[in-house]
């Protein structure tokens, strides 16, 4: 009689298999690079933007903000070639009389000669690049880091599931797209006025110069607060509004957060945002 098969299997069934350890999920590279996710922001933002959902970068945008910032200071300097000593000790002398106090004339000097040290862009000697330096990274920081951090607490109040990471690519990415093209609007703008009609530009009122926002059509008496809430009202920064809401929804998280919702949130805090800017404005340039 032939002894009976062996009927044990040659592998062992699964569940008697060795357990494998977990291996770590591979992180998938970005598939955009900083220059793609501008010119997409430019061109298709929705999918620009579902890409900083999976892969959100902030620094590239942040550098080319900056850049975008020296480029403008620049071309201001080099077209207007503003009287900054002139400006900057008429502010000082307004100031000097709404407080009631006195200053020498030597403590004017120094104070002027202080802030014109701060604000010209001026790259010749390492101390200079780095007034200029520290003034791009507080602009930079004032113009993006600061609002993702009001963003993200107005998304908090809405129980959007994004990370503070995600907000501040979105923000840095639609403040450079807008920037960007902002930009060669403002040297147009400047190209095509007589040089000498700019001479005698208030460095505040820049802004007015290019016809993009409802600040040029008012008249030059109007007060800083008015002027600067009327400024307001530009094509970039409703440009930018529209960007920030596509961004957000996009790393929102959740389907139940809408466009409507988001939108609510962003202007709001937009419209606090001009408020403020507006008083600042008549404190410190008041005529």
């Amino acid at each position: 009689m032939s002894e009976p098969e062996n009927q044990t299997p040659d592998t062992a069934p699964v569940y008697g298999a060795p357990q494998q350890q977990d291996q770590p999920p591979v992180e998938e590279p970005a598939r955009l690079g900083p220059f793609a996710r501008l010119t997409g922001t430019l061109l298709s933002p929705g999918e620009t933007f579902a890409e900083v959902n999976r892969k959100p970068k902030w620094l590239s945008p942040l550098l080319i903000v900056m850049l975008i910032g020296l480029a403008s200071t620049l071309f201001f300097e080099w077209r207007v070639k503003p009287d900054w000593d002139r400006f900057f000790r008429n502010q000082i002398t307004k100031s000097i009389e709404k407080s009631g106090r006195t200053m020498t004339k030597e403590e004017i000097d120094s104070a002027v000669a202080m802030q014109i040290k701060f604000s010209k862009t001026d790259l010749t000697s390492p101390l200079s690049a780095g007034f200029t330096a520290v003034r791009l990274v507080l602009y930079t920081v004032f113009l993006c880091v600061l609002p993702a951090g009001i963003f993200a607490l107005g998304l908090m109040l809405i129980q959007a599931q994004t990370t503070f990471k995600k907000i501040l690519s979105i923000v840095s990415l639609s403040t450079a797209a807008t920037g960007l093209v902002g930009f060669l609007v403002f040297v147009g703008a400047l190209m095509i006025q007589d040089q000498e009609s700019l001479r005698d530009v208030n460095p505040t009122e820049v802004a007015t110069l290019v016809p993009t926002n409802l600040g040029v059509i008012l008249p030059q008496d109007m007060s800083p607060f008015i002027s600067s809430l009327i400024a307001s009202i530009d094509i970039f920064a409703i440009w930018f509004l529209i960007l920030l809401i596509i961004g957000f929804v996009a790393i929102s998280g959740a389907k139940r957060i809408t466009h409507g919702k988001v939108a609510s949130v962003v202007l709001s805090l937009w419209f606090v945002w001009i408020i403020i800017k507006a008083g600042f404005a008549a404190i410190f340039f008041s005529r």
